[in-house]
């Protein structure tokens, strides 16, 4: 007997659909939750400075001036920035990526798989996280080569949570419209 191959695409949405319970679901929200009030300690922490991670496009030169500020606001600012990458950061993309990705499989079902985006779009966040920690640990007072590539990861990140967000309105509209439809079918059809 011959097993039929499964494909990549069909592996992710099973696996999302065990996911979709309520044991994994509150607490992927609870963790979702502590990491922004995680980054609010960050923020707090790091003087409010606009970070790597919060910008759509950054420079070598514009990093550099980011940690050199880290670096003057406190001599272990850096540092707490690249760790929180590396952690609270890490936690935060799983968190929202899963969230999201449920929420589009539920809104628009097996056959348009848009639940790939903020897959895809917490993939470019984890490579982000890692490429701003290496540079923020790594730096040593001059612009480095390796923020074009955390920068690509920050727009593509970027991007794809965008279209992620596009993708969820567009399928709670299309929800709410079916919705409204159905309720007043069932009116119509008692002869209210």
């Amino acid at each position: 007997m011959a097993h039929e191959p499964v494909n990549l695409h069909d592996r992710i949405r099973r696996g999302l659909q065990q996911l979709a319970t309520r044991r994994v679901v509150i607490p992927t929200m609870l963790a979702a939750l502590l990491c922004v009030a995680g980054f609010e300690w960050r923020d707090a922490r790091l003087g409010g400075l606009e970070l790597l991670d919060t910008r759509q496009w950054y420079t070598p030169e514009q990093a550099a001036s980011l940690f050199g500020a880290l670096d003057r606001l406190d001599p272990r600012a850096r540092a707490v920035y690249a760790w929180t990458e590396v952690s609270i950061d890490m936690v935060f993309p799983v968190a929202y990526g899963l969230l999201f990705a449920l929420v589009l499989l539920r809104l628009f079902g097996a056959g348009r798989p848009f639940y790939l985006l903020p897959i895809a779009g917490a993939a470019a966040d984890f490579f982000e996280n890692l490429s701003i920690a290496l540079l923020a640990s790594t730096y040593d007072g001059a612009p480095s080569s390796w923020t074009s590539v955390a920068a690509v990861f920050t727009l593509l990140k970027s991007g794809l949570i965008l279209t992620t967000l596009v993708a969820a309105v567009r399928g709670m509209i299309r929800w709410l419209c079916v919705v409204r439809r159905e309720s007043r079918w069932n009116v119509l059809r008692r002869g209210l």
